[in-house]
């Protein structure tokens, strides 16, 4: 559940591969105008999942980094004929209030995203880029939503390349977004909490029936909670012993979960076992801001404190 006065972001690279991969790269300024518009007109939409969810690109709106670099911030929402109802509770009282839907209203959600216009090196196709961690609607409704959008409008555009000694062939960007990884296992661990550690491997299982022979793989899980107590400094230490243990045991992944003591929301990382040093797994970076004015799932406007706070924080 979203909290109406935090929100938790997340660093990402944005690509805008060639394709066909011998295309020239296209740069995020041509295409932005042709979004835009498509936004404004209200044709930034798809219907997925068998229509049973839509994604709208509702916002858009243009502004500058802390380093004084050009960016855009997008609102993007999604509709889900499957979301549960919201609900409210009298604090007081106990007394649980449903609200009526409207024809035709299903329940949503709302994420901010903020690309920079230039990429990260002369002539490439890397942009940075941050977003609201949002559960429900994360990178892969975002990348796939963007990469029809961008598809559209290269061919309306009639963008082309041409191959050597053959006629000119149709190109558009593929957009591909993964986390930038940030902050070492080990300088995290430092100042925060170790909470939790899960080891993970996938093996093959005799369950002793017959239907067992269809079951390729089975996920074998051991839960481990990490009491208060650990004395300071000594989170790393016992995450390299556990995983020296669980490589041994057959264990092929381990995931390690802490509290910043700056953040609310717990940090997650996938250490593989096999790694000679746990301490240097990478993940994903992030930050969390706190809101004046609060925020609901779902907004109708961009928001622009969060926009201000999540440009303030491409540095």
């Amino acid at each position: 559940m979203l909290q109406s006065t935090r929100r938790h972001i997340l660093y990402f690279d944005f690509a805008l591969s060639p394709y066909p991969s011998d295309a020239q790269p296209i740069p995020l300024r041509d295409l932005l105008p042709s979004l835009e518009e498509r936004a404004n007109k209200g044709e930034a939409v798809q219907f997925i999942d068998n229509e049973r969810r839509v994604i709208r690109l509702s916002h858009l709106k243009r502004g500058k980094s802390a380093s004084g670099k050009d960016a855009v911030a997008m609102l993007f929402c999604l509709g889900d004929q499957d979301k549960a109802d919201p609900g409210f509770t009298n604090f007081q009282s106990g007394k649980i209030r449903i609200p009526e839907k409207e024809d035709g209203e299903i329940g949503g959600l709302s994420v901010h995203a903020i690309v920079e216009l230039d990429p990260t090196t002369p002539g490439g196709h890397i942009y940075r880029m941050l977003y609201e961690d949002v559960t429900g609607f994360g990178r892969t409704l975002m990348q796939n939503f963007l990469r029809g959008e961008f598809r559209i409008i290269a061919d309306e555009l009639g963008i082309t390349f041409k191959r050597e000694g053959k006629r000119e062939l149709k190109t558009r960007p593929l957009v591909e977004m993964t986390g930038h990884a940030s902050d070492t296992l080990k300088e995290s661990l430092k100042e925060g909490r170790l909470l939790h550690v899960e080891l993970i491997s996938y093996v093959e299982q005799d369950f002793g029936f017959d239907e067992a022979r269809y079951i390729k793989s089975a996920r074998q899980d051991m839960s481990l909670s990490i009491g208060k107590g650990l004395p300071s400094g000594e989170a790393l230490s016992i995450v390299e012993k556990l995983k020296v243990w669980a490589k041994s045991a057959g264990y092929e992944t381990m995931r390690v979960r802490w509290r910043d003591p700056n953040m609310q929301k717990p940090q997650s990382a996938s250490v593989d076992t096999a790694r000679k040093d746990a301490g240097e797994a990478v993940f994903v970076r992030s930050a969390e801001v706190r809101l004046n004015q609060p925020l609901p799932d779902i907004c109708d406007s961009m928001s622009d404190e969060l926009v201000s706070k999540m440009l303030s924080l491409l540095d």
